[in-house]
């Protein structure tokens, strides 16, 4: 084999490190859902962040536990800030105790989580598969030698 094959080893580790990671992702997703209380909060604003190389809008969002303390944090969040307007009525999932765990009740971190983990497993099984079919063909073939 030419060491062309070892270009194979790109989408085979890059579909693990995909998958382990959207893998990990979904089950911390999993957890919250199910440790998580459920609020509801009002979004008083935006704030501006800068992550890498682009500027990312948060929503700021209020609500009040139930012991009747009243918090304001910036969710991060993956659905476009702008599309949540301020005013704007949201449900929140947060730990008990642990007022900065606070994210929006979406089921779409889990979904895209999901596609993340299936799309990993497609990348490093297509490689794993192009792989053994290629030793396969390059195999002598048992019948050359005793027919």
């Amino acid at each position: 084999m030419s060491a062309y094959w070892l270009l194979a080893l790109i989408p085979f580790l890059g579909g693990l490190a995909l998958s382990g990671q959207q893998g990990m992702l979904a089950v911390t997703e999993r957890f919250l859902r199910r440790a998580a209380r459920r609020v509801e909060g009002t979004v008083t604003g935006h704030v501006t962040s800068r992550e890498a190389t682009y500027a990312a809008v948060h929503p700021v969002v209020r609500w009040t536990d139930d012991d009747g303390v009243e918090y304001e944090r910036a969710v991060p969040d993956t659905v476009s800030a702008q599309r949540i307007r301020e005013g704007l009525r949201v449900r929140l999932l947060v730990m008990p105790g642990a007022p900065d765990t606070v994210v929006l009740d979406s089921p779409h971190r889990y979904k895209a989580a999901m596609f993340g983990v299936w799309l990993g497993v497609v990348l490093w099984v297509g490689a794993l598969t192009a792989v053994l079919v290629r030793i396969a063909t390059l195999l002598p073939s048992s019948c050359d030698r005793y027919c």
